[in-house]
């Protein structure tokens, strides 16, 4: 694995378990053996390091829900519910979430840039809940926009009570709970 992807990696890790302010670009550098100038090589500044990683983030998520067109709205859902508890599972939190909590801190490009990553989330939870009440699976009457964004707070502020209390079983029964209350 080159050095570009090895500090990716553990950027990710960094991200997810301390948060975006919970390490520095030495802090990389160290676990990498290499000293931080090198690391500049790669990525000009920390900010780099974490625009590279929303970049990675946004496709690993398209790439996700690709995956899953052939589905129906429900396991989408479903499938959505897992794909957090994966995360939880591990400790970490989502990196939407952490960006999030760290937002008053980053650079107005990696804001934009995070908003752009929350948006496309956002319009794939619409258009799957579109696609429920066609199925009729999902009530008519939903009010599809608000309904996106009380999925998305839910699944992040879940996460990080699981993370709390330490056990996702909190999480997975909040997961259920939001797709029953679609339909």
């Amino acid at each position: 694995m080159d050095t570009r992807t090895r500090a990716l990696d553990l950027g990710r890790h960094y991200l997810q378990t301390l948060g975006f302010n919970g390490f520095s670009f030495q802090t990389v550098a160290d676990a990498l053996g290499i000293r931080k100038a090198s690391l500049h090589y790669y990525f000009a500044s920390k900010e780099d390091l974490g625009m590279a990683l929303i970049e990675e983030y946004q496709k690993s998520y398209s790439d996700w829900a690709l995956k899953r067109e052939h589905l129906s709205a429900e396991e989408k859902m479903e499938q959505l519910i897992q794909m957090f508890v994966k995360i939880g599972a591990d400790h970490k939190i989502c990196p939407g979430g952490v960006l999030c909590a760290d937002f008053g801190a980053v650079s107005n490009a990696m804001k934009k840039k995070l908003l752009q990553f929350h948006l496309g989330q956002r319009a794939w939870l619409i258009r799957t809940l579109k696609q429920g009440i066609r199925e009729k699976t999902f009530r008519k009457n939903l009010p599809i926009e608000e309904t996106a964004d009380l999925i998305q707070a839910s699944i992040q502020g879940g996460l990080q009570v699981a993370r709390i209390r330490g056990e996702m079983k909190s999480f997975k029964t909040l997961g259920k709970t939001l797709i029953q209350n679609l339909k």
